[in-house]
């Protein structure tokens, strides 16, 4: 069975973008830069579509992530050896600044941000309880 977690959307990071944008399309149309518009109308697109269509999916053993039209990729959820929080500023397929990092074997990281982290941290832990938590954010790892 598959569950699908959307991806939190942080309103500081969207204010932040749209910022920075804002005066772009006003200097674009200032200076009359119909190509840098349209140009920027489609960057501005991509980024929506990003915020948009950033989910998580989890199956029986894979976890498949969606960032929009570009990025598709799936990891073996059984080679997941550790979940941590993080603020990290590194690109990744997280739309917030609510982050975990997910360490892999062979040292490999992924960074994501959903929305319900906590029912999303124990469906991994429920696949593999193998997985270490640092610190313990889940209801399903043990107290010491």
């Amino acid at each position: 069975m598959k569950i699908r977690y959307r991806s939190d959307v942080s309103s500081g990071l969207v204010t932040l973008i749209v910022l920075v944008l804002l005066p772009c399309y006003a200097l674009m149309i200032y200076l009359a830069l119909w190509i840098g518009l349209a140009l920027l109308i489609i960057f501005t697109a991509l980024i929506t579509d990003t915020f948009v269509n950033t989910r998580y999916t989890i199956d029986e053993t894979t976890l498949w992530i969606q960032s929009g039209l570009l990025f598709r990729s799936r990891y073996d959820i059984d080679r997941i050896t550790e979940i941590a929080k993080t603020t990290s500023w590194e690109s990744a397929p997280a739309c917030s600044m609510n982050r975990i990092r997910l360490r892999f074997a062979k040292r490999q990281t992924l960074i994501l941000s959903p929305q319900r982290q906590q029912a999303f941290i124990d469906h991994l832990l429920r696949i593999n309880p193998r997985i270490s938590v640092k610190p313990p954010l889940s209801t399903l790892t043990k107290r010491v």
